[in-house]
């Protein structure tokens, strides 16, 4: 599983915040058509594929893409000498030699004509490589986070909105069938009033995870908090985190969260997770329970949903719908792959492009605050921080004019969506 870095960012000097508030916002850059406008991929033939970041992901990337009937392994890029050609090796490709390698993944991708760039590297690296990407007219199909900070993130979605190419953020638990039924069942049965997560799994991490700040919420909560997103069909309005560490925790900073969000259709959403409890484990998809105005839903996160109203044929029908759905399905990074290539051939905006995830990357950071503040921090608030402290640090001109016109980042979320 890939994993997110310490997020940490400043706030604005004084001097910094007073410019940035101040800067004339009458005119911004003329957008390119956004997305639906951006070239067709060909569906008579695999998309080529470049994949940078030869890691653990990279890998894993490389072996579904060599896997899969939409796509083809054209290059992988690495700066690290011969790490790009252990990946190809490793991937399963009938022959590794026609598979081309290199360090630049956007030099790699033009050379070689690819039409997809897929960057599972740290998210350190995401905003450099997702920019240049970008301008260079490759789409992007990035892992999560989205990338290292929030004020980067709103920088790519400015890149995105300016060149018209598209970007999506690979949310592999969106593509779970029973999510998708969860999902469907709160359609129907909705709206929400409570919904949680709760996720329970003893590991005792190395690398940079033991001195990581708050690495549970980082490595793990955006996956929940999207999922919930795209179950509730709800986005979030606040959130009051805490943060425990108790004290034979191998980490340095905490790894046992609870944080309750409000929701924007007036619903709560709770997630409790931990590194540190032993025993009963919960699978890597948190145990999930909803509880909607005409029925309530519970899942294990890895079997089949369990769905209830107070009717008990309609919850016999509802029961009898989930087990007809049977058969094998692509889930995961293969599914990612999958509904970005589809969306490039049908000329649509991606599930989980950049304006879509941005929520879920701000949830995660807003619980964040919340624990290290101790007090409830609204989402619209962060959003703005974190605009001002974007075009402070954004060096290309039309980005950073475009993001001094926004009046609300919500807003130019919404409108994308």
């Amino acid at each position: 599983m890939s994993s997110d870095l310490d997020l940490a960012a400043g706030d604005l000097s004084a001097g910094e915040l007073a410019a940035a508030q101040g800067t004339d916002t009458a005119a911004a850059p003329t957008l390119a058509p956004h997305l639906t406008g951006f070239p067709t991929l060909p569906a008579d033939r695999p998309a080529r594929v470049v994949v940078v970041g030869a890691g653990g992901m990279g890998s894993w990337w490389a072996r579904e893409i060599v896997d899969s009937s939409v796509a083809e392994l054209a290059g992988v890029a690495d700066l690290v000498e011969g790490a790009p050609e252990k990946v190809i090796a490793q991937s399963g490709i009938a022959d590794p030699s026609s598979v081309a390698s290199g360090t630049d993944g956007a030099d790699l991708a033009l050379e070689v004509g690819a039409d997809l760039l897929v960057n599972p590297t740290v998210p350190l690296a995401h905003h450099p490589i997702t920019v240049k990407a970008l301008h260079a007219g490759i789409p992007v199909l990035g892992e999560k986070p989205v990338t290292e900070t929030l004020p980067e993130a709103l920088s790519l979605v400015a890149h995105t909105e300016l060149t018209g190419v598209p970007f999506m953020v690979s949310q592999s638990r969106r593509f779970f069938r029973q999510v998708r039924q969860l999902r469907s069942f709160v359609a129907s049965h909705g709206p929400t009033v409570l919904t949680s997560a709760f996720f329970s799994l003893f590991t005792e991490m190395g690398g940079y995870r033991r001195t990581q700040q708050h690495p549970l919420l980082r490595d793990m909560g955006i996956h929940a908090f999207d999922t919930a997103r795209y179950i509730m069909d709800a986005d979030p309005v606040a959130v009051t985190a805490r943060g425990a560490q108790p004290e034979w925790s191998v980490y340095a900073h905490d790894a046992t969260v609870t944080a309750t969000f409000e929701m924007s259709d007036g619903s709560l959403f709770v997630y409790n997770g931990t590194w540190n409890a032993r025993g009963l484990p919960t699978y890597w998809n948190s145990e999930w329970r909803i509880g909607a105005q005409q029925g309530s839903a519970t899942w294990d996160g890895k079997g089949a949903p369990v769905l209830g109203t107070e009717d008990e044929a309609a919850t016999e029908r509802l029961q009898s719908a989930i087990a007809a759905e049977t058969g094998e399905e692509p889930d995961q990074i293969a599914a990612s792959l999958i509904e970005c290539v589809s969306a490039l051939r049908e000329g649509r905006t991606p599930m989980c492009e950049v304006h879509e995830n941005l929520l879920s990357f701000a949830m995660v950071e807003a619980a964040v605050a919340s624990v290290e503040r101790g007090e409830r921090v609204e989402i619209d608030e962060l959003l703005e921080q974190a605009r001002l402290e974007a075009i402070a640090a954004e060096t290309d001109p039309q980005a950073r004019d475009l993001m001094q016109s926004w009046t609300s980042v919500r807003e130019v979320l919404a409108a994308a969506r």
